[in-house]
């Protein structure tokens, strides 16, 4: 499941249209960013702070690298000469290594650094730099570059250059490269986005047109046709297709659109799940800039948002398939009106348990109308949950969370508050024995939860943890378990809260659930001595009454050969 989480701003921009991109630094959470043709920082994700600026009285061509192999900074400037300096050097005294031809950018692939000249030739950095004098750049067909894509498949770089509505491809090889060209035209649209994206191991180019149609063409065979796009992939409408929409690979199954929303009004950043084609996570914007442009660093997207530099985490988990339930639009039925269509489905109950049966009449015929309309089981309790908080309830309540497998931590964190609110402990032992995401929950927990229910809840664990009282449906094993892990996610995700507070309260139930867990970890170690001869006893092998079992991973028994 892929989620995207809340986005803060990173830094101001001076100019959205001269932004020219933003890259890694050799310090972990820590990014370049070139703002402007004078002006590039460093700065901390984490606490969104500047921590270092360099201006320059020439103009940057190309974004500000850091190259580990020499351990400096890089770029281009003036699109005539590339400078390399350290942290604290002053970029207009730094030693310049002129060119005779333009250079485009420089592309840091991997562990390669790459010239890329305007021309289209591909160069090692560290080689160009030492035989610049010297080197003399081959002919090829790229007259202009607009964009430039770049993936690296099975330890084979692959550059794309778009260039009007041409695009041309090459497999990086030192000393040669030869252009493969493929025409980016439809009749009557126009292309939208385009990115390179690699599936089972094979690159593909990915492009978007003005009617939302993807299509995907394997870039395995290079004497393919330039007119052929490859096959339509799948159709989008989590985003505008009427202006130009960003484009970025996230993994294999998931890939990250930006650009206008659907209504005209704001932008969209959207997760889009290729394996089962749907929109899993959106992210609306109130401002949206034509020059859209998208990025990815770690586990955040990267995007300029108004005058501003934002910062989106993103999270992808394992698929849950009960979660795209309900996702796909419903067939409009544009027929004559003597045609009917009969849809005959097998309704099976594993269990023999209908929830409709227990319900009252006016909720029944609500929940028969969702289940109708093929919406997942998440999507169906963000519409009950208001109304059933409303009306207190917590009967229905309880039948809902019994029978319903796919409720987001969003919803369980919202019914804590509420438990919490009443003080009733049933219904917070009903939430606390439920599954959950660790990754999804931490938010909500973070900013739903005050100070004070934080506390409470944690007693309460506490308090129930120490009497031994199991949960429903749970062992004490599970139990313990269950309790340890709430223990640890509300540490974790109110730990500011926590130490700023510098509550004795605080202080004393922490100390508290800390014997609870010592105590708890020797049980366990108990058990592993143990379980030797608990093994033996099931198998109803006979037990060494001599042997000593404090302390053992095994046990000796006597075996009659004759």
């Amino acid at each position: 499941m892929a989620k995207l989480g809340s986005f803060y701003s990173l830094c101001p921009l001076i100019d959205n249209k001269g932004i020219l991109d933003v890259s890694n630094d050799f310090e972990e959470g820590v990014v370049l960013v070139t703002l402007g043709k004078n002006i590039a920082s460093r700065y901390k994700v984490s606490n969104q702070r500047q921590i270092t600026c360099w201006r320059t009285k020439e103009k940057f061509s190309s974004p500000v690298l850091y190259d580990k192999r020499k351990n400096q900074y890089v770029a281009v400037f003036n699109q005539t000469h590339i400078k390399f300096w350290n942290l604290d050097d002053s970029l207009d005294k730094s030693k310049k290594y002129k060119f005779i031809k333009p250079i485009h950018t420089i592309l840091n692939i991997g562990n390669n650094y790459l010239i890329l000249f305007q021309n289209g030739y591909l160069h090692d950095l560290n080689d160009a730099i030492e035989n610049r004098k010297s080197l003399i750049l081959p002919t090829t067909d790229v007259t202009q570059i607009d964009h430039v894509l770049y993936k690296e498949v099975n330890n084979y770089i692959y550059i794309g250059l778009i260039s009007g509505n041409s695009f041309y491809w090459t497999i990086y090889m030192e000393g040669s490269q030869k252009y493969s060209k493929i025409e980016l035209s439809r009749d009557g649209l126009a292309v939208r986005g385009y990115m390179l994206h690699a599936m089972g191991n094979i690159p593909y180019l990915f492009t978007l047109w003005s009617d939302g149609s993807i299509f995907a063409k394997s870039l395995e065979n290079e004497k393919s046709s330039e007119h052929d796009l490859g096959e339509l992939y799948t159709i989008v409408d989590s985003v505008s297709s009427k202006h130009f929409v960003a484009m970025v690979s996230l993994d294999e199954n998931y890939i990250g659109l930006y650009g206008a929303n659907t209504n005209e009004e704001g932008a969209m950043l959207a997760i889009y799940n290729l394996q089962f084609k749907v929109t899993q996570s959106k992210q609306p914007f109130k401002l949206f800039t034509t020059n859209t442009k998208i990025w990815i660093l770690e586990s955040s997207i990267l995007l300029p948002v108004g005058q501003n530099l934002a910062v989106v985490p993103f999270h992808l988990e394992t698929e849950q398939l009960a979660a795209l339930v309900g996702s796909h639009k419903e067939l409009q039925n544009n027929l004559d009106a003597d045609i009917k269509v009969v849809h005959e489905l097998n309704v099976t109950s594993w269990d023999g348990k209908q929830l409709t049966n227990n319900l009252p009449a006016d909720l029944k015929t609500k929940l028969e109308q969702y289940i109708n309309q093929g919406l997942s089981e998440n999507i169906i309790f963000e519409e009950l949950l208001p109304e059933i908080i409303k009306q207190k309830d917590l009967d229905l309540l309880y039948l809902l969370l019994r029978h319903f497998s796919d409720i987001h931590e969003k919803y369980l964190v919202q019914i804590l508050n509420y438990a919490l609110e009443i003080k009733n402990s049933k219904l917070i032992n009903t939430v606390i024995a439920r599954s959950f995401s660790e990754v999804l929950i931490l938010p909500y927990l973070r900013s739903d939860l005050s100070t004070d229910k934080v506390l409470g809840l944690l007693e309460h664990i506490q308090s129930t943890w120490s009497i031994n009282k199991t949960l429903k449906g749970l062992n004490f094993v599970e139990t313990h378990a269950k309790f340890l892990e709430w223990s640890c996610v509300l540490i974790d995700a109110n730990y500011q809260k926590i130490v700023l507070s510098n509550d004795k309260v605080f202080l004393d139930t922490l100390i508290k659930i800390d014997e609870l867990v010592k105590n708890y970890l020797e049980s366990l170690n108990y058990l592993k001595a143990v379980e030797p001869l608990l093994s033996n006893f099931k198998k109803n092998k006979t037990v060494n009454r001599c042997t000593v079992v404090d302390n053992l991973r095994y046990s000796i028994e006597q075996i009659s050969l004759y």
